[in-house]
């Protein structure tokens, strides 16, 4: 009888000191205490802060959801205690603008880390601001906007503005070499184009159904490429379905003619012309030659220029244009994805004037008139699909293009279009894009840090409209 007391004696102790220890550990649970998850206490916009070029600092507007209990504010920067300051309640505000300057020693990325503490020792849930604080020419982002053709597939979450499937018979499709034809109105061809029957498959990536057309143009009077590129119409046959502009005799035996290809585009003296190569074989990229097209009637109409042809092994089978200064400079490859680039221009009136063009000899540091072959190498690397501009805000001339060996989209930068030429930039990776290639600039990326471009996937066969964040920061000590 006594061990059956005891027994019962020990199990209520037991019970008796397990709710002192529940009550102990709930007792004035509150902020900043011991066992209790503190609060959010600041309200900020912006997390990721970016330096002023001209202040060296970054700041951003705080708001609090009970000043009138705060203390101070504390802020520390992370990787030690390097970086301490108290700030008061009576600095504070109820917008208040923080505001940190970047030390010489800063690193490339780091964090300050803000905690409030109320006037009865409690503290809030710190507030982490991360600070990007790379100096000089960078890209700061890359994205992918929006689809630009085809149906949607599973899985995408970004927008798809175009329903170029019904509207005109156009579900694959690759390329999108796209400029300015009047303000406001931009025209974008692509390359080789399937119908309604398209249907991507990763086991048979590429083209594949009906209606094959070499290529097809596009008419987009879009201004805002912040949410997509929306197509507003294309050229079209009496079906309505988007008809071919250049033509391509799809013989597909390896001799004759299989397609024509866009390259590049431009509006020359008010008229349209487009630059594409003539394809005998995809094996080895093998060509019968490059030649023009042009429009007299904003592209609704386009006739061969007879009087301007390259060479199967020409150094500009492949071309990119841009118009500055009263020329027309083009930056020619041979086709396919294996030589360098070189230089060229010709003034507007004498585009279809092949004689008159002027080619960059590099060893002679001079322009030589009507010989192609005297163009040495601007830019030494395997450069395949490209395009360029020269960007107003950043003084630079900007040109990308798909690089095998480094499975990417490349960007180089130049202060001149004669070079140097910058190391190679990466604007989109093979990794993160499976099977990418094409990168052609939109009008629009001339101005601003904002650099749209179109690109390819093969698996999916169609294009989408991606966008880079450029920074220029400068040297610190500028």
């Amino acid at each position: 009888m006594k061990q059956v007391i005891i027994i019962k004696y020990r199990y209520k102790l037991v019970i008796l000191t397990s709710l002192l220890l529940l009550f102990a550990c709930s007792k004035g649970k509150g902020d900043g205490e011991v066992g209790v998850e503190p609060k959010d206490e600041i309200i900020v916009s912006e997390t990721n802060l970016i330096p002023t070029k001209q202040t060296k600092s970054v700041s951003t507007v705080l708001r609090f959801k009970q000043l009138d209990a705060i203390a101070y504010l504390m802020v520390q920067k992370s990787g030690g205690a390097q970086y301490m300051v108290k700030i008061g309640r009576q600095e504070l505000s109820s917008s208040y603008t923080f505001t940190y300057t970047i030390q010489a020693d800063d690193p490339e990325s780091f964090q300050l880390i803000l905690r409030a503490y109320y006037q009865d020792g409690k503290s809030a849930k710190d507030l982490i601001l991360t600070v990007d604080n790379r100096w000089g020419f960078f890209i700061r982002s890359v994205k992918r906007i929006a689809r630009v053709t085809g149906r949607g597939m599973t899985g995408e979450s970004f927008p798809s503005p175009n329903n170029t499937v019904t509207d005109w018979n156009v579900g694959g499709t690759d390329l999108g070499v796209v400029w300015e034809m009047s303000p406001g109105k931009y025209g974008i061809f692509f390359g080789d184009t399937y119908g309604s029957d398209f249907t991507p498959n990763a086991g048979s990536p590429g083209p594949n159904g009906g209606s094959w057309r070499s290529n097809v143009l596009a008419f987009s009077e879009d201004d805002d490429l912040t949410d997509g590129l929306l197509l507003n119409d294309m050229a079209t046959s009496l079906n309505g379905g988007a008809r071919e502009i250049i033509y391509g005799a799809k013989d597909q035996s390896g001799n004759g003619d299989w397609t024509s290809i866009p390259t590049a585009a431009i509006r020359a003296n008010g008229v349209d012309y487009v630059h594409y190569f003539n394809i005998k074989s995809w094996t080895g990229w093998i060509t019968n030659y490059s030649g023009m097209y042009k429009s007299i009637d904003n592209g609704q109409t386009w006739s061969k220029c007879e009087n301007v042809v390259f060479s199967s092994t020409s150094n500009f089978g492949q071309v990119g244009y841009f118009k500055k200064d009263g020329y027309v400079y083009m930056i020619g490859t041979q086709t396919g994805r294996d030589s360098p680039a070189r230089l060229a221009r010709f003034r507007e009136s004498d585009i279809e004037i092949q004689n008159n063009y002027e080619y960059w000899n590099a060893a002679a540091n001079q322009w030589v008139k009507g010989d192609e072959h005297q163009a040495t190498v601007l830019i030494d690397d395997k450069v395949g699909e490209l395009s360029f501009i020269y960007n107003n805000t950043h003084k630079k001339w900007i040109i990308a293009y798909f690089n095998a060996d480094r499975y990417n989209i490349t960007m180089r930068t130049a202060k001149e279009i004669t070079g140097p030429w910058s190391d190679p930039y990466e604007l989109a990776s093979g990794k993160d894009y499976a099977q990418l290639y094409g990168s052609y600039f939109h009008p629009l990326s001339v101005t601003g840090d904002s650099l749209y471009f179109l690109m390819s996937m093969w698996m999916p066969y169609n294009v989408f409209l991606m966008k880079a964040e450029l920074a220029d920061m400068g040297n610190w000590k500028d």
